[in-house]
């Protein structure tokens, strides 16, 4: 009897048309194209239009997968979504995509990682997959930023990180008789990790609208009327933890799998700050060209961020068969991520 374990068959992505550079963004908040750029590595992201919703996104990057790994939507037996973003307070995103791309009655779950929510829902999805109860699973990463942060004074330490898109990924059941493992050729999902830390949830947040204590309504009309929805970031402590949680992930997923960094062909990591992804990479003493980075172009799609990077990264002919892949994701909660695959 073959080992269970899941195979990457294929990724993609898709990003609204729409570009907007931070030269657009100099002419609605008091910023430079250098401030950006120094402090963040973005030079533009790309916005939706209003007719188009994150389950829209998500929808377009999952036909892209299916279309290139060769598969219809009734070869799917689960889906799973993440997103900061969904259409509604509720339903999820999940059974929005499920219905929009006709994969009738399977299961759709949405997984709230926030910025870590791809690398979680690739756990979840593998975990599920070694049941033997699934096959063919569907992840997607979509987010639609742009409706929720303000391009204004008030907003600019936020609004200026953040873009529109989506990412998607097709995991199937491997044939192998043996397992993926970090010595050996298998392809497949290796190892994953989740954490948290609920501690550091204020310091990234939308408090409204919601229905924590001490509110009587979802939102109120004061409370709408001064855009108390708008995102808040403490960015020192966002930026503190995310060096401390990435690189603690990144060396335990390290030490279980008998590694060491150099062993590692690729890392794919979150696109919050290029900052960031910098002083991981030196603490792990990486070489640049060892760590993919996309945040110039899109800036951060939080749970996106990890497919557009796989898949470019592929395009480019850098991301390559049988390559050894680390992810590493960090995001509000304190929530933080890390998947090792054979590619």
């Amino acid at each position: 009897m073959s080992a269970l374990y899941s195979v990457v068959s294929g990724v993609s992505f898709y990003v609204p048309e729409k570009i907007v550079t931070n030269e657009d963004l100099t002419r609605v908040m008091d910023t430079t194209d250098t401030w950006i750029q120094e402090r963040t590595g973005i030079r533009e992201r790309r916005i939706a239009d209003v007719n188009t919703s994150t389950s829209d996104l998500g929808t377009l990057a999952a036909r892209k997968v299916l279309e290139k790994c060769g598969k219809t939507p009734r070869d799917l037996d689960l889906l799973v979504a993440a997103t900061l973003s969904p259409d509604y307070y509720f339903p999820g995103i999940g059974v929005q995509m499920q219905n929009a791309l006709g994969a009738s009655c399977i299961p759709a779950l949405d997984v709230r990682g926030q910025c870590s929510g791809f690398a979680w829902s690739i756990a979840t999805a593998d975990a599920l997959l070694r049941t033997g109860n699934y096959r063919c699973a569907l992840v997607v990463g979509a987010e639609i930023h742009s409706r929720v942060i303000e391009f204004s004074n008030r907003g600019r330490n936020v609004s200026v990180l953040f873009g529109d898109g989506a990412g998607a990924m097709l995991l199937e059941r491997g044939k192998e008789n043996e397992p993926p493992t970090s010595h050996n050729k298998v392809r497949g999902v290796i190892d994953s990790l989740m954490g948290c830390d609920g501690s550091g949830a204020e310091f990234l947040a939308v408090k409204r609208p919601g229905t924590a204590r001490g509110f009587k309504e979802f939102i109120s009309p004061e409370e709408a009327e001064k855009k108390a929805y708008l995102p808040y970031m403490e960015g020192q402590q966002v930026f503190r933890h995310a060096v401390t949680r990435m690189l603690e992930a990144a060396q335990t997923i390290l030490k279980r799998n008998g590694l060491k960094a150099q062993d590692i062909d690729l890392v794919i990591p979150h696109q919050a700050n290029i900052r960031i992804n910098e002083t991981v990479r030196e603490k792990l003493e990486l070489a640049p060209e060892k760590v993919f980075n996309t945040i110039e172009r899109y800036g951060n799609t939080t749970a996106a961020t990890l497919p557009i990077g796989m898949t470019e990264a592929e395009e480019r002919g850098i991301l390559k068969p049988g390559a050894l892949v680390l992810t590493l994701a960090f995001g509000s909660g304190f929530t933080w991520g890390a998947n090792l695959i054979r590619w």
